[in-house]
């Protein structure tokens, strides 16, 4: 059995705060021009009568539809060959509970999840092939899939699943992104060979998150001396090998539990320094597949008989600016407010984003519990306003500096913009280009006013955005914004078993966030990827990640 208390969490040293934080900081994973942090959720199961699941034949790895109409045409799935990806910027880690979002191609390619969801949100059965949910929606009860082999050869039992739950309890190992989705004071036993009982003091409304993002890894690699250069899971993939830096091989699981997966004998990952590398080298022949390109060539190749697109559904991401609530005059709401009216979200959309997005207010995708489409025009661009609140507060004529990473092509275009608006208000914005890592250090030293970048996790429960989002996490965020009164309805929402209930107090909370003005969400982000059209067969998960075990070249 194992616990974790709120006393626990709380209790940690601020060493451990700040450890964590700058591995939180690092999890905002440098992907192909942007930064990512944290996570949330949608519809998790009612808590009525007991809900089961049966046995499925694979899980449900939803297929990404290309989105023109060069859809990989009906070509016979053909087994062999490898497929040549490229993705903008090194792996963070290889480890499987250091949560990076990688399009699909980073480390998690070998890891498998309890569940999975489809893409109506229900979840499917994936390593648990059944479960059982308490009427209270307190506990739940998964039966794993008997069979089942790490790529070591041995077999999957509830041992595993144990030393996996209790080893993302560690704050600094997640960076307390995936540790976070565990409710206080949550308990889990291994009543027989292939069960596991997980019991909550509370109502656990995001459950099925959780499972969406707990990556089952090996105990003996993940404990022995290699740890650092080997990962071994359950997925369709092997671990081959990572020369930082250059490349990533996967190789085929040849003892897949799922018959006939997956159909690639390999794929190289190949390691370009920045996104124009990634995609001169996609349009020299160099590769088959690469992820979210600038848009600018993601429209240009888009009309190119060569090339299909992908799109996937229901972003998780939302572009998005935090301010430094900690650092004056920023600490005063009406100054953040006065931000929020200062920036140009049309603008941003139509001249950055190509207009493939919309702007909004709130972070939430049209299909989320917590979508409100009447709120995302409550805040207008009204440098007026802006500037009557920085009267008000008392803070004209002061520095800024506008953070984003030199990795990413569209931070560069919403900062310039943001710059000439602030100069009508009387804020001086300091523009900073910094490499990844020197601008996770002025995240986690807080030695920023404002930064631009992606938050993640806006597609699954919405309760996961509060309780684990680096954004917005009630717990600590990278603006350094806590409030007691939107800690309770974080708090009052994680807990709620009814959904309709849920529901209106995610009204509340979106209430706050354009209150309390700690983060301003801009546009949605969609994953997009560019193939050749001689890749069929690609599908996605719910988090942002396109999967590969039905694969294949034609």
């Amino acid at each position: 059995m194992a616990n974790i208390s709120r006393g626990d969490r709380h209790r940690m040293s601020k060493q451990e705060m700040i450890v964590s934080r700058r591995r939180a900081l690092q999890l905002l994973a440098v992907g192909p021009g942007t930064l990512l942090l944290a996570a949330c959720g949608a519809a998790a199961q009612p808590a009525a009568p007991p809900v089961s699941a049966t046995v499925a034949p694979a899980p449900a790895a939803t297929q990404a539809q290309p989105s023109d109409a060069r859809a990989s045409a009906t070509a016979a799935p053909k087994a062999g060959g490898t497929l040549r990806a490229i993705q903008a910027g090194d792996l963070a880690s290889i480890d499987g509970h250091y949560y990076t979002t990688g399009s699909g191609l980073s480390v998690w390619i070998i890891y498998e999840t309890l569940t999975v969801y489809d893409d109506n949100l229900k979840p499917q059965p994936a390593l648990a092939e059944s479960w059982e949910q308490s009427p209270d929606g307190k506990s739940i009860t998964v039966h794993l899939r008997k069979g089942v082999q790490f790529h070591s050869g041995r077999e999957l039992t509830s041992d595993d699943v144990i030393y996996n739950l209790n080893r993302i309890l560690d704050f600094k190992l997640t960076a307390g992104i995936i540790t976070g989705f565990v409710p206080p004071e949550t308990t889990w036993t291994a009543p027989d060979k292939y069960t596991v009982t997980l019991t909550a003091k509370q109502p656990w409304a995001e459950v099925f998150d959780f499972f969406q993002v707990l990556n089952i890894i090996d105990k003996e690699t993940a404990e022995g001396p290699n740890a650092k250069t080997q990962a071994v899971g359950t997925g369709p993939f092997t671990f081959v090998e990572w020369v930082q830096g250059d490349h990533v091989t996967y190789g085929k699981n040849k003892n897949y539990w799922q018959s006939g997966q997956p159909l690639l004998d390999t794929i190289t990952l190949n390691i370009a320094k920045d996104q124009q590398s990634m995609v001169a080298q996609f349009e020299a022949g160099a590769a088959d597949f690469i992820v979210n390109p600038p848009l600018q060539d993601f429209s240009r190749l888009k009309g190119d008989p060569q090339y299909q697109t992908f799109e996937l559904p229901n972003p998780a991401a939302f572009w998005m600016l935090q301010p430094n609530s900690t650092r004056a005059p920023m600490d005063d709401k009406r100054v953040r407010q006065a931000l929020n009216y200062a920036i140009d979200r049309q603008r941003m959309v139509d001249t950055v984003l190509l207009g493939l997005s919309k702007p909004q207010d709130l972070p939430w995708p049209a299909a989320s519990p917590a979508s409100q489409p009447e709120k995302n025009g409550i805040v207008n661009f009204d440098l007026d306003k802006a500037k009557s609140l920085l009267q008000q507060a008392g803070a004209t004529n002061w520095d800024l500096d506008l953070l984003y990473s030199a990795v990413s092509l569209e931070g560069a275009g919403f900062a310039q913009i943001y710059q000439a608006d602030l100069a009508k208000i009387g804020v001086n914005g300091i523009i900073r280009t910094l490499q990844p890592a020197a601008l996770l250090d002025a995240w986690h030293t807080q030695n920023y006013g404002l930064y631009f970048a992606s938050d993640p996790w806006a597609n699954l429960e919405p309760v996961t955005q509060f309780t684990s989002g680096s954004t917005t996490n009630y717990r600590g965020n990278n603006g350094g914004y806590l409030d007691p009164a939107y800690s309770d309805l974080v708090v009052a929402a994680a807990t709620e078993p009814n959904a309709d209930k849920r529901k209106q107090l995610y009204s509340q909370l979106n209430d706050f966030l354009i209150d309390a003005a700690f983060v301003y969400p801009l546009a949605s982000r969609q994953t997009r990827a560019l193939a050749r059209t001689n890749v069929h067969g690609v599908g996605h998960r719910r988090n942002e990640m396109y999967t590969f075990s039905s694969a294949y070249l034609a």
